[in-house]
């Protein structure tokens, strides 16, 4: 049974319409059953949808005797939803429409050392150019930014990487560029939402989203929700203790001090790089070693991709989740990054628990700015509801 008052309006036509996207259109007896309620309290809720254009309803063709189905799907021209995700370095954003297709996706260069001030500037020029390239009215805002957020109050709490970013009401601040009710949430956790609307996962009701970039946090969806946890901290991993292994030894040994975006992160990758060739390069350059298989470079592959296949075991058996989808640019390594990570998760894996799918996310670089328009989409209620 649905877990809210049907008389709340707002509420429930959301409820209505998340459930339509995530099963691609129903007719209005299979929403009914999907939800648990009297197809005679559906179809007053489902009528102001129709009004109010956040649906289409057609005659679908059957080659079935009797009255052909009529199906509800998001009418994609009524409006869409922002995404906006960013680092010290670059911003990435994207719109969907509301029927959940892509209209547009754009990336721009910050300088984020600037200051808070600056990037708070570029983060209000880059609404209003996605407001402006997307041709159609805008929803609701999602802003996926780095460190930990306080998604209730619409804060950005801590980051280090930008001076002066503490405390900042994004949410509050952003608003106020498009008019459009705004929504902040952490980065990675914003990649779950992206594979659960749009990803791999799409339509996953039970999901761990692990992204390793500069740190290293999950996302986890639960019952189709994103789990945050009683202090917001759900998936932050960053200062775990783990394992560290060395691949020339084949050996796997613990530490006091093995916190696990110093031994796994991708700072971490480049630094064991530079240990073991004398080189020291970007991601990019360390990708092209990977590919032409530097020896030093799929040692520091192995040894980090070994970790998280320990740390994906590890969250599985709490969680239970249908997938994990692994995000970041060492997902562009493909199989020859998954099949350690598999290979370990594995290793690790206990004879009561059955070892989990894992993954690859498909998104590329824009996965947070189109989790945070998943966040958009998700909280969004509409509020012509009556």
């Amino acid at each position: 049974m649905l877990g809210l008052k049907v008389q709340d309006n707002a509420e429930f036509g959301a409820e209505i319409i998340r459930k339509v996207r995530e099963k691609g259109g129903l007719s209005r007896v299979e929403l009914a059953r999907e939800l648990g309620v009297a197809a005679s309290t559906i179809g007053r809720h489902v009528d102001a949808l129709v009004s109010g254009q956040y649906f289409t309803e057609t005659v679908e063709p059957t080659r079935e005797a009797g009255r052909p189905p009529t199906r509800l799907r998001p009418n994609a021209g009524r409006g869409c939803f922002v995404g906006v995700d960013f680092y010290s370095s670059s911003l990435y954003a994207t719109a969907v429409d509301f029927a959940q297709h892509n209209i547009v996706q754009k990336s721009y260069e910050l300088n984020g050392k600037a200051g808070v001030d600056f990037v708070l500037e570029e983060l209000a020029g880059a609404l209003k150019d996605m407001s402006s390239a997307a041709g159609m009215p805008v929803l609701a805002v999602g802003l996926a930014t780095p460190g930990r957020v306080d998604a209730s109050r619409g804060v950005a709490l801590h980051y280090a990487q930008v001076p002066g970013f503490l405390d900042v009401p994004l949410a509050e601040k952003m608003q106020e560029v498009t008019g459009a009710k705004t929504f902040v949430e952490n980065n990675i956790r914003t990649m779950a939402l992206a594979e659960r609307w749009f990803g791999v996962a799409r339509g996953c009701q039970e999901l761990i989203c692990l992204g390793v970039r500069v740190g290293i946090t999950a996302g986890i969806v639960h019952q189709g929700q994103l789990s945050t946890g009683y202090r917001g901290l759900g998936g932050e991993v960053r200062g775990m203790n783990c394992p560290v292994y060395d691949a020339q030894k084949d050996e796997w040994s613990w530490g006091a001090d093995n916190a696990i975006e110093t031994t796994a992160s991708v700072p971490a990758v480049l630094s064991r790089y530079f240990q073991l060739s004398g080189e020291e390069v970007e991601m990019e350059a360390f990708l092209a070693a990977v590919e032409g298989r530097v020896p030093a470079a799929m040692i520091a592959l192995k040894e980090a991709a070994a970790v998280h296949g320990w740390l994906i075991t590890q969250m599985a058996q709490v969680t239970d989740p249908e997938m994990v989808v692994l995000s970041g640019p060492l997902t562009k390594m493909g199989d020859v990054y998954l099949d350690v990570v598999k290979e370990m998760s594995a290793l690790f894996a206990s004879n009561y628990y059955p070892q989990v799918p894992i993954h690859l996310s498909e998104l590329g670089e824009f996965a947070g700015a189109v989790g945070a328009a998943g966040l958009a989409l998700e909280r969004w209620r509409p509020d012509d509801m009556g």
